[in-house]
């Protein structure tokens, strides 16, 4: 149950605006609409209401949707096509981000699922700038609905040591890197734990149970 594909190869580049983060302009990059899970079991459907900030070509959220879908073998009888496709049915449970949330809106979310499906973990994109940033929320399975379970941010998974002395307002570019790149993202066999190691090699286990964090 391994998730260990080079996050900077997987997750596609996006501007973050959040009303209680530092301002930042850019223009608007393409969303990723759809991720599975590593073992193909589930799928995440990503809905965005984007709205224009009247900043140039910037965008902030408005409401943010993601629907866990999950896998089915076959189709009613009768109904499997004669070809390789592969099924999902209907939604499994959703998380919706909006302005009644306490929590930042990323405008164009990537997230993570856990091979059980239980586990919902949105990754928030920024160049890593400001400690105090969110850079993944962890959500949770209960019944049709997710449960909001922490916000994890930068400072609690990145050395003390890797941030400016005096952040400044950033603008972000295509170029601009990302907080995890360069890093490796996976799940425990149990699916309990997200194991992130960063670009400097220290290793971080996040419990999806309660948020708590260790590192190494």
């Amino acid at each position: 149950m391994r998730l260990s594909a080079y996050i900077a190869h997987m997750l596609v580049p996006i501007l973050i605006l959040a009303c209680a983060l530092p301002v930042r302009a850019g223009r608007l990059l393409p969303c990723v609409k759809a991720i599975s899970s590593d073992n193909g079991n589930f799928l995440v459907i990503t809905e965005s209401v984007l709205l224009p900030t009247g900043q140039g070509n910037a965008y902030q959220a408005q409401r943010v949707s993601l629907q866990v879908l999950p896998k089915v073998d076959s189709l009613s009888e009768g109904r499997d096509l004669p070809s390789p496709a592969r099924y999902w049915g209907d939604m499994l449970w959703s998380v919706v981000i909006d302005s009644h949330n306490s929590h930042p809106i990323p405008p164009c979310p990537v997230s993570l699922i856990t091979d059980d499906g239980e586990f919902l973990i949105v990754v928030n994109e920024f160049n890593g700038t400001f400690a105090t940033e969110s850079a993944l929320q962890i959500y949770r399975r209960r019944d049709h609905q997710g449960v909001f379970i922490k916000d994890i941010t930068l400072r609690e998974i990145w050395p003390a040591d890797k941030f400016p002395e005096s952040p400044i307002v950033q603008v972000d570019t295509d170029s601009t890197p990302r907080w995890f790149a360069g890093g490796t993202f996976k799940f425990s066999s149990d699916c309990r734990l997200l194991i992130y190691k960063t670009r400097w090699g220290n290793t971080v286990r996040i419990n999806l149970q309660d948020g708590s964090v260790s590192r190494n």
